[in-house]
């Protein structure tokens, strides 16, 4: 059925109301309803104004999303109202320039113009679309709100998008096809939810980086551009062009002029709506802190710790903070407003008061440490800073005191200086105190012409204490003593600890008279002083005996000086211990020469190791039937001079400066090289070497892996090298002791016990160490036949030898008769000088006799 006839149908009473009628009408003057017998004009896109057309949209939807961002900063109506309007207004006429730039894009080859009244009002629909999906937007946070507003934005964008349809003014019929229509406002309404959807997820991670909040703008507004560009080439594909038969009437449109004033119009309000919200930004920033409140400032002030206060130059005080009448015992409401007296706070004020008035008359600044007097009249010490304010053209001056304590580390600065030149754990003064104090002394006595003396006291077997009942029993002795040096010494005695168990005492007021007498009167007052010393120290619920050692140097009007006096009673305390436990000695010169002696024979001994000075000698130890079976290697220094040196007066020196380690190794390494020339030689090809091992030696961590090598390197068979240990070694370590010796016996390496019964000797130690033999001490058999009590001993150690199948060594035999006696006792083996003296390796059974 044709249209007019449809139409027709309608006009009859029969057929119903005009209403009916109308609506038709409407219909078909709006949508494509086959109404038309021709065809449809098709048109044509220009690709490059259609990309233009989505760029201004995103252009426009970017500056709206970022003048929207102006709504939230602001809290008055008035302000929040505007920036929502702008927004609007940018988004509106954005969607308005990208339908007319969208129009300029589409070719159809007919005349064409727009309705200039049309063209206005329909961005009206855009704007107000956009001011209520903007208000729901920011005064609503649900996805219910979110859905809403999108829909309200695509509804806004659809209807823009249709009146600026109708505003076009050509000789073609324009018709919709109902399905792209209602796609079109689907688009529209869909892309607006999701464009709102993402604009609502942007804002909740909006405290990102500035990087990714650009970027989630830019996405958020390509998606609002996308809705929409989709919606207005969506209903451009529902509109359907129909050319009338005869060309109307001459047109009083405007031509495409419009379209490019709209499109370039709209591209420069977005770019000045862009600097206008970052002028904004800027503004709004400068104002915060501008119109920061006097109470917000003060919050800042009184976060800050130090003591803070601003007066003028009528000492009126206008500001204080918390900190400052914490420090002073101030109250804050009493003092504002208040003429500030400093003479109320600042000790020695009136001089002080006048320099900072003279420093701030040259400079802007003072800074100095001073003592603030709190209220309750306790002062403290502070770092006080004044500094002039100064105001742009205002000829008003002000003043900005901050005091900062300094307590803490005032404290720190003396108790390090207190331990710079007192002992922590007694108080009393330390070395460096007492140098300083001798040295002021020496001045003193040599213009005065007095004499004085430094003692030096050392608790004997101190470490013997530490080791049995711990440190910290240690530490209450040494306080013990401490307290008791200074309640036994007069008041202008001087005290100091030196060191663990080191004391020392400055003794002042000798009476006048020859050296003798002062000699006389310190020896008096040092036994008075280790007399108090000695008595029983109560340590908790312990009572301890100890003993002192005692060392002293006079010290005169003569040109001695403090380190030359602590060298002197160091001497002479060293004598003192080594003559046993609670001695007391003066120094005398010959302390001094003897560590001469010792330290150029130290020397000696250094450069005699490098020059390999020394040589074995070897002493002939025989069987029961005087028979050849071995030999003791004694080591021998024969300087290049020819002369020898004792080896009582070098091999203590090289224990106590540790050379006799490596001297120990050259040992070792010559006796595997005298071994390994007697395998040569059937004669000594079965008998044994035996060396002397010390202590320091054989605690070396490589001892073990060094002889080990020394006997692969040349090739020696272990048993036939013998290394006998003192009992002193034994008292160390017991367990390393046995583990190194089980070591070196499972290579074939035998082991001496030598001196035995002069030391600690100890059963439980021959039960635990799997000694091979047995030597008795030479002091035992020199006296055995005089003494019945050596005899005993020299007895008890073959019998015991025997049980325990040692084979036993008796040192020291001169005489027929002492090796018939021992050969009467079954002892197995001899050595002394009536078999042999010590002769050098060459000589050695080179003229063997028997005795």
């Amino acid at each position: 059925m044709s249209y007019c006839k449809v139409l027709n149908s309608f006009s009859t009473p029969a057929n119903g109301s005009g209403k009916i009628k109308f609506m038709l009408e409407t219909l078909y003057a709006f949508f494509d309803l086959g109404q038309f017998s021709q065809s449809p004009i098709n048109g044509s896109h220009n690709p490059g104004l259609v990309i233009l057309s989505y760029c201004v949209a995103l252009l426009a939807s970017y500056t709206a999303i970022l003048t929207l961002e102006r709504v939230q900063i602001y809290q008055a109506k008035v302000a929040r109202y505007s920036w929502l309007i702008v927004s609007a207004v940018i988004s509106g006429v954005g969607v308005w320039s990208m339908h007319f730039i969208g129009m300029l894009a589409f070719e159809l080859h007919l005349p064409m113009s727009h309705s200039v009244l049309l063209t206005l009002i329909s961005v009206v629909p855009a704007i107000v679309g956009s001011f209520i999906a903007m208000k729901i937007q920011m005064s609503l946070s649900s996805v219910r709100a979110t859905l809403i507003a999108g829909t309200v934005l695509g509804a806004g964008i659809g209807l823009m998008h249709y009146t600026g349809m109708a505003a076009m003014e050509m000789s073609a019929h324009l018709r919709y096809d109902p399905l792209w229509f209602v796609l079109s406002v689907f688009v529209a309404v869909s892309l607006g939810i999701i464009a709102l959807l993402a604009y609502r997820h942007y804002k909740k991670s909006e405290r990102t980086s500035w990087f990714r909040r650009r970027s989630a703008q830019i996405v958020v507004a390509a998606i609002i551009a996308l809705a929409i560009s989709g919606m207005h080439y969506t209903a451009m594909i529902a509109a359907n062009f129909y050319p009338t038969r005869a060309p109307d009437a001459v047109f009083s449109g405007h031509g495409n002029w419009l379209a490019y004033v709209v499109g370039i119009g709209s591209c420069l309000t977005a770019i000045m709506a862009i600097i206008a919200s970052q002028i904004d930004r800027r503004l709004q920033q400068q104002q915060k802190l501008a119109q920061m409140s006097a109470e917000q400032l003060y919050e800042v002030i009184s976060a800050i710790d130090d003591g803070l206060l601003l007066f003028d130059e009528h000492n009126r005080v206008l500001l204080a903070n918390q900190a400052f009448t914490r420090l002073t015992g101030d109250d804050l409401e009493r003092i504002k407003g208040s003429k500030l007296n400093i003479e109320d706070y600042i000790e020695r004020s009136d001089k002080l008061l006048e320099n900072i008035k003279n420093s701030l008359a040259r400079r802007v600044a003072w800074q100095g440490k001073v003592n603030v007097r709190k209220r309750s009249g306790t002062t403290f010490p502070v770092r006080l800073s004044i500094s002039k304010v100064r105001y742009n053209q205002q000829k008003e001056r002000h003043f900005v005191a901050t005091v900062t304590d300094i307590s803490a580390e005032v404290e720190s600065s003396e108790r390090i200086r207190y331990l710079a030149y007192n002992d922590a754990l007694t108080g009393l003064a330390n070395r460096r105190s007492l140098l300083d104090h001798l040295q002021d002394q020496l001045a003193t006595y040599k213009e005065a012409g007095q004499n004085g003396a430094l003692i030096l006291c050392d608790i004997d077997k101190f470490k013997i204490l530490n080791n049995t009942l711990g440190s910290d029993m240690g530490d209450l002795l040494l306080k013990r003593v401490a307290e008791r040096l200074q309640s036994s010494t007069k008041a202008n005695s001087f005290l100091a600890r030196l060191s663990a168990n080191e004391f020392a005492v400055v003794l002042t007021g000798l009476e006048r008279g020859n050296s003798v007498n002062i000699k006389q009167q310190l020896l008096t007052r040092i036994y008075q002083l280790l007399d108090q010393l000695q008595q029983p120290y109560q340590l908790n619920s312990y009572t301890h005996l100890c003993s002192f050692s005692a060392g002293a140097s006079l010290f005169d009007d003569s040109e001695s000086n403090a380190e030359t006096l602590m060298t002197q009673s160091g001497l002479a305390l060293s004598h003192s211990k080594r003559k046993g436990t609670g001695e007391v000695s003066l120094f005398r010169q010959e302390f001094a020469d003897a560590v001469s002696k010792r330290v150029k024979l130290e020397e000696q001994l250094r450069n005699a190791i490098k020059q390999n000075e020394f040589e074995l000698y070897l002493q002939t130890q025989v069987n029961i039937e005087s028979k050849p079976t071995g030999a003791e290697a004694l080591i021998r220094w024969k300087q290049s001079d020819g002369r020898f040196v004792s080896p009582a007066d070098f091999i203590p020196l090289a224990e106590e400066t540790g050379l006799i380690v490596p001297l120990g190794y050259w040992i070792t390494e010559r006796a595997c090289q005298i071994l390994q020339q007697w395998q040569q030689s059937p004669e000594k090809a079965k008998m044994q070497l035996s060396i002397n091992v010390s202590a320091k030696q054989f605690q070396q961590p490589e001892f073990v892996e060094q002889v080990q090598l020394l006997v692969e390197k040349y090739e020696i068979r272990p048993h036939r090298l013998k290394l006998e240990l003192t009992e002193s070694l034994l008292m160390d370590d017991i367990s390393s002791v046995t583990n190194k010796i089980k070591q070196l016996k499972r290579l074939g390496i035998e082991f001496a016990l030598d001196d035995f019964g002069t030391g600690y000797s100890s059963l439980s130690y021959l039960m635990q160490i799997p000694f091979d033999t047995l030597k008795i001490d030479v002091s035992f058999v020199r006296n055995m036949l005089d003494s019945m009590e050596k005899a005993q001993i020299v007895y008890t150690i073959i019998q015991l030898g025997e049980s325990l199948k040692l084979n036993i060594v008796a040192e020291g035999v001169e005489t027929e008769e002492q090796f018939n006696y021992l050969a009467r006792l079954n002892c197995d083996t001899f050595q002394g000088y009536l078999f042999s003296k010590p002769v050098p390796e060459s000589e050695f059974l080179a003229d063997k006799t028997a005795p």
